[in-house]
């Protein structure tokens, strides 16, 4: 688990499929570690990175540049990426934004994305 500035982060592979479980706040002082910790796993090659959400508790606009700058990342990677958990404050303000459009959602991390599936 790693962890510092209210947020932590913890990473588990699930064969090809990387599931990186982040913990508190979202912001300016925290998003640049979420994004390190992105790079790292993706320095793996999962096929999928399932990020799960549900323990977020704030996020404001550096963390959505944070789940921006992760996605675009996994995405430059050829790594599906799948946000899992969002809870309803999170998922309004990626509704509000339009960036649910570009974000892959499922409800909870029990729904993970076909290996095979295209990123």
């Amino acid at each position: 688990m790693n962890g510092g500035g209210g947020i932590a982060s913890l990473v588990l592979r699930d064969g090809d499929t990387a599931l990186l479980g982040v913990v508190g706040e979202l912001d300016l002082f925290t998003g640049p570690a979420l994004v390190t910790v992105v790079t790292d796993c993706l320095r793996q090659r999962p096929t999928c990175l399932v990020m799960d959400v549900s323990a977020v508790s704030f996020c404001d606009a550096a963390g959505l540049t944070a789940l921006e700058a992760a996605r675009d990342n996994a995405v430059r990677a050829g790594t599906r990426f799948t946000l899992t958990g969002v809870q309803p404050t999170l998922l309004r303000i990626l509704t509000v934004t339009g960036l649910d459009a570009r974000f892959d959602l499922r409800p909870h991390h029990g729904q993970f994305p076909s290996a095979g599936a295209t990123p």
